[in-house]
């Protein structure tokens, strides 16, 4: 009986601890939704409603805030700045995704003299804050007459640290006996790297992908700082700065939201496309590394 008594008190303690880790975790996760409840309710408030009911269901709902933002002079730059998003966007990616299959199955397949302390290197730049490199970067691209441009937006940053990490972990699990047994066949350095090791390596190369692109679509600060003509910012600095004709310089905040509304679905749609090549993109490279 005794016995008894303690394995149900010890199975009483185990269930109020779990019960105190569940409730807490769920209020980390109503904070942390919270926000996009009232993105997606606020874009369908008028601004009155908005001022006075900012976070509820909206009372008397309402599509007039996405017909403005696609119509006018605030459509004008909603078009704009998504037409520049995707121009800067795309070629990023797929930059990014090159360079860093190419670095990746470099560190993973060739040795060569100072390999390690490179690597450890180049691993040890993800530390630095990218914030503490903007001020030099931003005299650089003045100099070389780069800024307010779409290659001061594209170029820097597609030498990615962490999508070479991914693709060198990936790509050293790659048998060597298919690139000896090539390279037998007569194939040449890039013709090994193009025709086996990158098709072998599509599922970490498309979580690569999906982490930049949504990564480049949400950047705010690089083109904050670098891009102050409106004719090349992309949504990100764009949005915040809405306003009508009627409203002049006072930001319309129902248009702010329906306007992160809109650009939430594409980020949506490629992560539920490709969300399965990334989960297997990212465990791989880590399990088998």
């Amino acid at each position: 009986m005794t016995e008894l008594a303690a394995h149900g008190w010890r199975g009483r303690r185990r269930f109020a601890e779990m019960s105190v880790v569940n409730l807490f975790l769920l209020g980390v996760g109503v904070l942390a939704v919270y926000p996009f409840f009232v993105m997606a309710f606020g874009g369908f408030k008028s601004a009155g409603e908005l001022a006075t009911n900012p976070s509820g269901i909206p009372a008397h709902p309402t599509l007039t805030n996405f017909s403005d933002l696609f119509s006018g002079p605030v459509g004008s730059v909603m078009w704009r700045a998504l037409l520049n998003t995707f121009i800067v966007t795309i070629p990023y990616t797929a930059l990014v995704v090159l360079f860093s299959a190419m670095a990746g199955y470099a560190f993973a397949k060739y040795r060569f003299r100072g390999q390690n302390v490179i690597f450890g290197l180049l691993i040890a730049s993800m530390l630095v804050p990218p914030e503490v490199n903007i001020p030099a970067l931003y005299i650089m691209f003045s100099r070389v007459h780069w800024l307010n441009s779409y290659q001061v937006q594209i170029i820097p940053g597609t030498a990615s640290v962490l999508g070479m990490f991914m693709a060198r972990q990936y790509m050293r699990t790659l048998p060597d006996e298919v690139l000896e047994a090539a390279s037998v066949d007569g194939a040449g350095h890039w013709r090994r790297f193009w025709r086996f090791a990158v098709p072998m390596s599509t599922p970490v190369l498309g979580a690569i992908a999906v982490l930049t692109f949504v990564f480049k679509f949400t950047d705010y600060l690089w083109p904050l700082v670098m891009v102050t003509v409106p004719k090349f910012q992309p949504i990100m600095v764009a949005l915040p700065d809405f306003a009508t004709s009627q409203t002049g310089f006072i930001v319309e905040y129902q248009l702010v939201l329906a306007g992160c509304l809109v650009v939430t679905i594409p980020m949506l749609l490629v992560f539920l496309r490709f969300q399965n090549a990334l989960m297997r993109g990212t465990t791989a490279g880590a399990v088998r590394g």
